[in-house]
């Protein structure tokens, strides 16, 4: 027999689409299945659709009484989880049927705690928009983690995980994406394992929310905010280097990178850290598409000083 996959779906206020979502989780190939729903108080009619699946034995729903915000709903419902591997669902997308099977055989071939394989993004009605995550980024497998300092191409839809990984990864801190968090821990510990195909309908609508570690449009933002988006970054820096503590392959590069963007504080340009960033240029920007001019224009808007108001 098969090892059990749980499949954790967080929900909150997706009416509109949650439905189609979870009859693609039901129509998987793979098996044994465990859907296991944690609805987050939804105000809309999100408990009435999830209570229509209820009759089907793969399904357990949880339901809370007050929001916990996506973070602690997602770790509540995957230490519900009985399987040795769990997929984590947004509750808007379309699953093609063999992408847990595909998933769980390419953590089976490698070895690593964390597949994960590309996207197609489709709109409302879920037509294709002729692009995919893989058009956007450089797909990565292995087990550098600079590339997740400043992006990430490990999305929550699209991953798989050994149940392994949470021990090391559990809990979260806050207030870290919880899927950027599991790409890091598992790149750190045993590498990553990317599968060469869409296998996700990615929906993009009005209510799309996009996490990411560092803002965009950084030359726009005010003073205060920038300073706190800079204090947001250097302890995201801080965390990936926590993790590379467990073993000592990147450890001199986090040291030196967490105490050089500090300097930023002092509200002045930091040259050291401008020629740190461009000597590890293909390292920290590995997963996207810049040209070298576009590097290196974001490379000097990242040394520049921050201040926040006195």
């Amino acid at each position: 027999m098969q090892p059990l996959v749980s499949i954790i779906v967080c929900t909150y206020n997706g009416a509109d689409f949650v439905a189609a979502q979870i009859q693609s989780l039901l129509q998987q190939t793979y098996a044994p299945l465990e859907i296991i729903i944690a609805d987050d108080a939804s105000t809309d009619n999100t408990r009435a659709i999830l209570n229509t699946f209820a009759g089907d034995s793969r399904v357990q729903l949880i339901y809370n009484d007050t929001n916990k915000g996506y973070t602690k709903n997602f770790e509540q419902a995957a230490l519900q989880a009985k399987g040795d591997y769990l997929a984590f669902c947004d509750q808007d997308d379309i699953w093609l049927p063999e992408k847990v099977e595909k998933l769980v055989q390419q953590i089976v071939q490698t070895g690593v705690l964390l597949s994960y394989s590309d996207s197609l993004l489709v709109n409302e009605q879920a037509q294709s928009m002729n692009k995919q995550l893989s058009h956007m980024y450089r797909m990565y497998s292995g087990s550098d983690t600079r590339g997740f300092v400043f992006s990430n191409v490990v999305w929550g839809h699209a991953m798989l995980v050994n149940k392994q990984l949470l021990q090391k990864a559990f809990p979260i801190p806050t207030p870290i994406p919880h899927d950027i968090w599991l790409a890091v821990v598992a790149a750190a510990n045993s590498g990553i394992a990317y599968v060469n195909e869409p296998l996700t309908l990615y929906r993009q609508h009005s209510k799309t929310v996009t996490q990411t570690i560092m803002p965009k449009n950084v030359a726009s933002r005010k003073a205060d905010k920038r300073f706190r988006d800079f204090q947001k970054q250097l302890n995201w820096m801080k965390a990936i280097a926590a993790v590379e503590q467990t073993r000592n392959t990147y450890t001199d590069f986090y040291s030196n990178l967490v105490s050089l963007f500090a300097k930023k504080a002092e509200g002045r340009f930091v040259w050291p850290l401008f020629r740190f960033l461009l000597k590890h240029q293909h390292a920290l920007f590995q997963f996207t598409n810049k040209s070298g001019l576009s590097r290196f224009v974001e490379i000097r808007k990242l040394s520049r000083g921050e201040k926040g108001s006195a």
